[in-house]
């Protein structure tokens, strides 16, 4: 059984927004899905579904912080 497509989307896309808040090339973030699509053995497929949920709330709540983070140096950098 395959990983679900849609909750493998959301990881995606919450983890590619993630890295171009914190930077890295095109060919990195190509590398990083290289990397994680490479899993296919059953156990871990089902490991992965087991775990999409909780990487893609972690990743969405990191990626919040990240760009609260930055909001408020901006924020500081025109008082200053």
């Amino acid at each position: 059984m395959p990983p679900d497509p849609k909750k493998v989307k959301a990881v995606q896309l919450n983890l590619e927004g993630l890295l171009r808040l914190l930077g890295g090339s095109s060919d990195d973030r190509q590398r990083f899905w290289e990397i994680h699509r490479g899993i296919t053995t059953p156990v871990e497929v089902r490991l992965i579904n087991s775990q999409l949920d909780g990487v893609a709330a972690q990743a969405k709540a990191l990626q919040a912080s990240a760009k609260a983070l930055q909001d408020t140096a901006k924020q500081i950098a025109r008082r200053g």
